[in-house]
């Protein structure tokens, strides 16, 4: 009895020492966080892409005209009215592809990791930069930055996210602004192969900007 009454003693002097109550602690904080994040995933769960450039070329036609040669508002209202109904395709497609049910930010991200993933970085030649057609763009799976900017602004104005091209010194990126979700625009930057959505490189945050809206 005595060995009984010694052990409970023990354990309620445990139960209430400063050390056990800081790991219950610490594992009710870890417990929480866990449910917030399986909530948000099971809200706003993250893409699956494994959808090839392959795949998708077949949507594209073979009568594609040439480059444009600016960025001005009409080049870019001709961009999009000329390729609105394959690239409309070939989003559906990527999207669907890469999430396990609609959602909308889970539809961005695929896109975004798609033409990060499958698009080289090919600049042009100097002296010689023009604006690519977007679906020439996913036809050769080479680009430079603008062309990459504009493929991705097209893809998300087809699953009807806004858009807009991010003109700095040098370069040029895209972001989306998704409806539902923030009231905020959100950087996809997809010549940075280690970045991730709504991700740039240090670098680039103190650049003057310039912004072309799709």
């Amino acid at each position: 009895m005595e060995e009984i009454q010694e052990t409970q003693e023990l354990l309620q002097q445990k139960k209430f020492s400063p050390f056990y109550r800081l790991i219950a602690l610490i594992s009710a904080i870890a417990l929480f966080l866990l449910s917030l994040e399986g909530y948000f995933y099971l809200f706003h769960p993250e893409p699956n892409v494994k959808i090839t450039l392959k795949d998708i070329q077949s949507f594209i036609p073979s009568d594609l005209k040439g480059s444009f040669t600016s960025y001005s508002d009409d080049e870019l209202r001709k961009i999009i009215a000329e390729t609105s109904d394959p690239i409309k395709q070939v989003a559906n497609v990527i999207s669907s592809d890469s999430c396990r049910r609609s959602d909308s930010l889970c539809e961005s991200k695929a896109l975004f990791y798609f033409v990060r993933d499958h698009i080289t970085y090919v600049p042009d030649p100097k002296f010689d930069d023009k604006l690519e057609n977007p679906l020439m763009t996913l036809k050769t799976g080479g680009a430079d930055c603008e062309d990459m900017a504009v493929l991705i602004s097209v893809l998300e104005k087809a699953i009807g996210n806004d858009s807009r091209l991010v003109f700095i010194p040098g370069h040029v990126y895209a972001q989306v602004r998704i409806p539902d979700y923030k009231d905020s625009w959100l950087d996809l930057e997809a010549t940075c192969k280690i970045c991730n959505f709504n991700q740039v490189p240090d670098e680039l945050f103190l650049d003057k900007k310039e912004y072309v809206l799709m």
